[in-house]
């Protein structure tokens, strides 16, 4: 309550700079006009609708960050991975490349078995090889006990 006071208050100072600004005339008459309708709008809505008109017009909203992902589906590089790295055991189940805005490219890998930090090691840098990329950017996920 305090604010819309406070703001009430702003608005008929601002109303009464704009007389003193303006000569007598037209331009007064539609002056005067438009800051009274300006005010009881805005007294009105801070009554009934507690505020909720927003007049942020200027600030722009910031889209959401570009990252796309795309599901690695080709059989022969899963079967590829599991044979080099597994013996042909199907340990890995799915890859997922995802591209941010800056172009970086990460890799999450899905394991259907759980693995040791050797095997982990091994296969984070064959995907890192095969796709070119880091092996920071490359997550394990999955791996539970069968």
């Amino acid at each position: 309550m305090k604010t819309t006071i406070v703001n009430t208050l702003i608005l008929i100072l601002i109303f009464n700079l704009i007389m003193i600004i303006f000569p007598e005339g037209k331009t007064q008459k539609f002056c005067r006009v438009s800051i009274k309708l300006l005010i009881m709008i805005f007294i009105l809505d801070n009554i009934f609708l507690n505020g909720s008109l927003n007049v942020n017009l200027l600030k722009t909203s910031e889209a959401p960050a570009y990252q796309r992902e795309i599901k690695v589906n080709s059989p022969e590089i899963i079967a590829f991975i599991n044979k080099e790295n597994f013996k042909g055991e199907e340990v890995v189940s799915d890859i997922i490349l995802s591209f941010t805005e800056d172009m970086e490219v990460s890799a999450s890998v899905y394991l259907r078995k759980m693995i040791g930090n050797d095997e982990l090691n091994k296969l984070k840098s064959n995907i890192a090889e095969i796709f070119q990329l880091k092996s920071d950017n490359i997550y394990i996920n999955g791996g539970g006990y069968e």
